[in-house]
């Protein structure tokens, strides 16, 4: 048998195989930008917990003001505030609604707001509840 030679041409391989230095940038190149995305979705992911976090300890703080403010003795209608450690401040509005005549309840309207700053914007969380107080016969008039 005779063995016949092929002539390698510009677009033929060489029977050795093997990638070419073109090929390895390329594919460290998909292997790079698949990586960079990869971390930029943890650092996403690790915002948006910060955020999370930052709402569930808010809503915690205004639902400890507004316990309190329910379970109050006698509220008086006003505007209390003050702060949660250094990064919250809260606000707690109370008002007196206006009562029917016939009406034996009176309704006390309670606002919570807690605000803090997340970076460039300020954020808040808002919690409003009302008291019925059963109205004394001589508060009647």
């Amino acid at each position: 048998m005779r063995a016949v030679k092929r002539a390698a041409g510009p677009g033929a391989r060489s029977a050795k195989g093997g990638f070419t230095l073109l090929e390895v940038v390329v594919a460290l190149t998909i292997f790079a930008v698949g990586i960079l995305a990869i971390i930029e979705l943890f650092s996403g992911s690790l915002r948006l917990s910060e955020g999370a976090r930052d709402v569930s300890a808010a809503q915690v703080y205004a639902s400890q003001r507004m316990e309190e403010a329910l379970l109050a003795p006698d509220p008086v209608p006003g505007v209390e505030s003050g702060a949660f450690g250094e990064k919250y401040r809260w606000e707690m509005m109370t008002t007196q609604e206006p009562t029917e005549e016939e009406s034996p309840y009176r309704e006390m309207r309670i606002q919570v707001i807690i605000r803090w700053d997340d970076g460039e914007q300020e954020r808040s969380v808002d919690l409003s509840a009302s008291r019925w107080e059963r109205i004394q016969p001589d508060e009647k008039g």
